[in-house]
Order: C-alpha cells, then structure tokens, then sequence
C-alpha cells in the first residue's frame, strides 16, 4: 500500500521514494517504512515547528488506521507509533528537556491527541504485540530504545511511573535474556532499570541485573559503556555486585579506559562509599577531576548544550553535595558548585553565601538539619500550585504525573495566587531563613531550587535581607556611580509610560537618560550597545519570552520583528572592567531559567550575569502595572545613590507597602500625576504582582 493511504495528514510532510510500496503486515516493512520517517524527522530538526506538527500527524494517522484501513495489524501500529516518538523524545533525553521527554513518552502510548492537559494511555496494545510471535522482536527494539528515558524520568524526576512500571517487566526479561551481547542499546537500558528497581527497593531483581552487568564489565573493559557500568555498580549502596564495590571501583580505575564523564562518575562513587576520614584525603583529587571535566565542558561552542552539560555534571555530583551539605562545609561546597560554573579558583566568592536546596520534603539551608522525609510532601505541592496558578511545569522529585499535565501557557490565573502563596510558605520555611541568613551576615545566596522560586519577595515581605542571588558565582565588582543610563522602551503596552517616569525620576537627580525608542529598537544596535561600556545602567521596558518547552527561544521582544535571543546575548562580550553596571530587564518572565533541568541555568537575565555585570529582573510574566510601580520604586533607589542590591532589596518592600503609603511615597517624589494611572491599577495586588522581581550576580 502506498504510504499516502497510511498517512493521509503525514503525507505532505513525508519524502518517501515513489516506489517504496509498504506491507503494514511484514514487520521488515513495517521497519523501512519506520527508517524513512525517522530520516525525515531528522531533516526537519532545524524547523522545530514543523518537525513537531509532522511527527503529531503521523501519530494522528496511526490512531486513525482501525477505522481507514482495518487490515493494518495492532503489531504494526504499535511499531509505528513507538517509532515516531522515539527520535523526538531521545532528543528532549541528549538536550536535558524532561517535560518533553515525558509528552512524547507518554504521545507514543496515547489513546487519543491531546494538545495540553492529561494525556490517557494505554499500554494493552504494546504488552499484546510483545507476545505477538510476529511482531515481538521488532517491538521489543524499540522498547529497548524508549526504556532509558522512560526510567531516567522515573529515577530522575519520579514522574512517568505508570510507564515504568508497564515498561519494567518487558525490559527487564529483555536484558536478562540480551546483556551477555553486550548491544549497547540493551546495556543502556539495563543500567537505567537496574537504577530503577534499586530506587524502589526491588532488591532481588536488581541484584540480578546488577550481576549480569557485573560479567559484562569485567568480560569487556573496553565496551564503549564500561565506564557508566563501572561507576553504577561501584556506586550503589547496598550493593548489587557479587564483589566489594570498592574493589570493583580499584579494578576499574586500572582496567577500563573511561570518558572523563564517566570517570568523574565513577570517582564520585568511590569518594561515597569511603569513611570519613579517607574520603577528606581524596577530596582535592576529586574536585581537580571536576575541574577537568568543566574545562571540556567550557570548551563547547553552543551556549545550550554547555549549560546543559553542566546540568549533567550537577547530577553526577548531587550526592557529593548533599554530603558537604550535611557536613557544614562550607568551603568545599562554595568550591564545588563554582567549579561546576567554571569559576576559576582566583575568581571564586569568599564571602558568606548561604545555600538553599531541596531536601525532598522541605527547602535546606541550615547544615546538618535536612528537613525528615517523614513530613508531607510540599515540593508537590508546590510544583502543582506552580502549574495551576502559572501554567509552567516544575520539574523535581517528588511529583506526581498530574503535576506535568497542566497546559504550559505562561497565564496567570489570579484565582491560584493564595494556594501558590501558601505553598510557598509551606515549602520554605521563610521566618527560620530571615533569623539564619541575618545570624550568618550573609552577602549572597546560591539557590538550586527550582528556579521559579521567589526567595527574595518572600523575605522582602518577612523584612529579611532580600540578599542577591548568586548565580555566577564570581566575586562580584564593586557597584558603579549612576551617572549614565541607557533606557529602551520597547512596544509593550506600559513602556511609554514607565520610560517617562524612569527618565523623570533620573533626571530631576541630575542623571543622563538616553532614550532609545520607535525605529530605533533593533536587535543589531542593542547588541551593539550591550557589548560596549559606555553606561552604568541599561533599562529595558519591553516584552520578554521563555517559552517552558523552548527554553533556547526565549527574548528580550524589542518589537513585532526585532528580538533580542538568549544565545545572541549569551555570545556577546564585553571590555574587562573595574567596577560592574547594572542590568535591569523589566519585561516578563527576563530572570526565568529553564526548569525542565533541576541545575539548569538557561535564561536571558542569568546569561549575562558576571562580575562586572548585575541584573534585575522578572522570574514570572508581570502585569504591566506592577512593572511600572516597580520601576519607579527601583529607579528612585538608584537615583538617591544606593547601592544595587540596596536599591532592589528597597524597592521590593516598598512594592509590598499599602496602596496609601505607597501612593504617597511616589507622589512626594513629584511624579504622583506621572505614576497614577498603573498605581490605579496595583490597587489589589497579589503576589503575581510583588512576587518575580529578582537580582541576580
């Protein structure tokens, strides 16, 4: 049959050799078929959209066959459906995107299309085609294909479990039956699921597969997955070896030539299973390992994939950073997370930063006191009052799949606004942070919470340091003078109105304000202007896009056709300084990082943050009004000679002021007429309105 017939809404899409006439019941068929459309996928990968609207029509296509051609057998539409969304969802697997990876996992087993929202699946066909004689091995491939993103989500993000526990069963009697090949697609899976079964306590049959893996290594010390084997059995306590994992760790060090990923891994691993006293020995070897490994990742050209890299390193260093965590160490724990931004170690903060992590149940910062895994669950929580109330999915571990479903739109829904509050306060126990970061005279913190979360508005709102949030790294240089400011009003529907109370405000403080407007607004000059030095201040009212499942797309939106992206800012650089301006991006979502990754960094605002470069901006969308008063409240600060993190700290308490004092400080400043119409408008605020602001350096 022709594919046209097969693939009616597909078919446009889908270059096939004229001549390729399809079998739908021969699985070898079936097979080529599967190869010219995964060659076709790949063509359509520079063209996101496309590649997505073509692979959704196939899959349209398929769920359509019963009814449009009976003959096609359930084997093959299962082959062909798994197929499809293999190649989408293995990419979300290479470039860390986890929302993605669960929609087109989940999109491969669908009982119907779904543009947002729950998607239903359906595993009865795939277990009926695996004990279909005719078509068991070709399902079986792909399924070996599909399981390690189906377990990394379950093992990484404890989302998907309704796929792994369908999937378990089936991958498991695979690798049992394929590991002595050693096919490295089966030992792929095999160490995913082994991590799996380990995870939820399914000692015996992970002991098996541990086992099995066990031979395979010391049979093949040059298979191309030997150093990910070795790390895994050396680092899984208890183990799931036949031999101590120290000494299969010793052995493996000598005999299994390694990538300096999985070497990093694997030393790791030993570091862990080490008493106290050794393992403080081999720290600074450990650490120079580190810094091997982000040298190679700092040598990557492509902005993306470097802060995806680094969010792998995080992963792999996740239990070393709970150990110092625990411990109070704080020296070698400042030491880690800098090397893991490539901050060399002359660059490095000394100052106190205080580090906020998530401890399953609660938000940790005070050493030795992570929260019990006995107390409800707020991350969950949380993460689902995050979808409800911002329609942007958290990924962390601890949720469930309801807390993915929810249509990524980037709306505000003000009814959600008191449940996100509570939750927040019920994740992060903000009143001990104040006491804590006011008895440790903290200077910064380094937050690896998911990065949606407002730190700073909720201490504002608790009168604590609303301290800087440190995400270069790098000791920052002192603050500029305001003398000069560059303010660029974009098309947003408030920026007129803000740019007259910015540059008010600066100028009745004897400031210089150039104002950059109208056909002026280019991406080209304002990367021109970005890279020179000629300002302390550049002030952005614009809007701003970070789009949930294409983080590399979000801007800095100067116009309808000029956009500002995030790797065209990432590229730019700048003269060496002596002192750092300001940054300051009143536009939407402008200090948002991709969440997708819990250590990824993707962002406009944390793109360009440096020692000689500090930025303010939004963690969420704004209403306009909110930015406007915002602006104003910043701007004054700035103008009366604060210092930036003063100026913001401020600025954000004053935002959460009642509307008559608020109305009253702004009007004594002389732009009461100037400032009434968006301070009309802030007369109810929630914290969608006082929440996002963020300073980041």
């Amino acid at each position: 049959m022709r594919t046209d017939e097969l693939f009616p809404s597909a078919a446009g899409y889908l270059d096939v050799p004229s001549n390729l006439d399809v079998d739908p019941t021969d699985p070898t068929s079936v097979a080529q078929l599967l190869a010219h459309i995964r060659l076709q996928q790949d063509h359509l990968q520079d063209t996101p959209h496309m590649w997505e609207q073509f692979t959704k029509a196939l899959l349209s296509d398929i769920r359509g066959v019963p009814a449009v051609v009976p003959r096609v057998p359930e084997g093959a539409r299962v082959v062909l459906a798994l197929g499809v969304c293999w190649a989408p969802a293995r990419l979300a697997f290479e470039c860390t995107q986890p929302l993605a990876m669960w929609e087109w996992l989940h999109r491969a087993v669908a009982t119907s299309d779904n543009e947002g929202g729950s998607i239903d699946i359906d595993l009865g066909p795939v277990d009926r085609a695996l004990k279909d004689p005719h078509w068991a091995k070709s399902v079986e491939r792909i399924v070996i294909l599909l399981a390690p993103m189906v377990f990394y989500l379950a093992n990484n993000h404890s989302t998907g479990e309704h796929l792994a526990q369908g999937f378990r069963a089936p991958v498991f009697s695979i690798c049992a039956r394929a590991l002595p090949t050693g096919d490295e697609h089966v030992v792929e899976a095999a160490l995913h699921l082994a991590k799996h079964l380990v995870w939820q306590d399914l000692r015996r049959p992970a002991c098996l597969l541990g086992h099995a893996l066990e031979v395979l290594l010391l049979a093949n010390p040059t298979h191309p997955l030997a150093g990910a084997m070795a790390a895994f059995l050396a680092g899984e306590r208890p183990p799931v070896t036949h031999r101590d994992p120290t000494v299969i760790a010793a052995w493996a060090v000598q005999h299994v030539s390694m990538n300096p990923f999985a070497a990093l891994n694997l030393q790791v691993s030993r570091f862990l299973g080490m008493p106290k006293n050794e393992g403080d020995a081999v720290l600074p070897e450990l650490l120079q390992q580190v810094e091997k490994v982000i040298a190679i990742v700092e040598s990557e050209s492509d902005p993306a994939q470097v802060s995806r890299d680094r969010g792998i390193v995080f992963s792999i260093l996740g239990q070393l950073q709970y150990r110092l965590l625990q411990s109070g160490d704080a020296l070698h724990l400042t030491q880690l997370l800098s090397i893991w931004r490539g901050v060399p170690a002359d660059q490095t903060r000394n100052d106190r930063c205080l580090t906020l992590a998530n401890a399953g149940s609660k938000v940790w910062f005070r050493p030795g006191s992570a929260p019990s895994p006995d107390l409800p669950d707020s991350g969950n929580r949380l993460t689902t009052a995050f979808n409800k109330a911002l329609g942007k999915a958290l990924v962390t571990r601890g949720q469930g799949d309801t807390a993915l479903t929810h249509p990524a739109t980037g709306r505000k829904d003000l009814t959600q606004a008191e449940e996100l509050h509570d939750a927040l306060h019920a994740h992060l126990d903000v009143a001990d942070l104040v006491e804590f970061a006011f008895s440790e005279n903290a200077a910064a913190f380094i937050s690896l919470l998911p990065s949606l979360t407002p730190v700073q508005a909720l201490l504002a709102r608790a009168q604590g340091p609303a301290l800087p949030l440190a995400v270069s790294l790098r000791a920052p240089l002192p603050d500029r003078p305001v003398e000069r400011v560059q303010l660029w009003c974009g098309d947003a529907p408030s920026a007129r109105a803000e740019a007259i109370i910015v540059e008010t405000v600066f100028s009745y403080a004897g400031k210089t304000v150039d104002v950059i407007t109208g056909d002026d607004l280019s991406c080209d000059r304002f990367l021109a202007e970005f890279q020179r030095d000629d300002y302390d201040v550049i002030w952005v009212v614009a809007h701003g896009s970070h789009p949930p499942y294409a983080p590399d797309q979000s801007a800095v939106v100067l116009s309808d056709s000029e956009y500002v992206f995030l790797d065209d800012l990432a590229r730019v650089t700048r003269p060496p300084a002596s002192t750092r301006r300001l940054v300051v991006l009143n536009t939407c979502d402008s200090a948002a990082a991709d969440t997708q990754g819990p250590y990824d960094d993707r962002g406009i605002a944390r793109s360009v943050v440096g020692p000689d470069q500090a930025v303010i901006g939004h963690l969420w969308p704004v209403d306009g009004d909110a930015a406007t008063v915002f602006g104003a409240l910043l701007a004054i600060e700035l103008a009366d000679g604060s210092d930036y993190a003063e100026a913001f700290a401020n600025a954000l308490r004053d935002l959460q002021q009642d509307w008559a004092t608020l109305a009253g400080q702004l009007g004594d400043r002389g732009i009461g007429s100037l400032v009434a119409e968006p301070l009309d408008g802030f007369r109810q605020p929630t914290i969608f309105d006082w929440g996002s602001a963020a300073f980041l350096e």
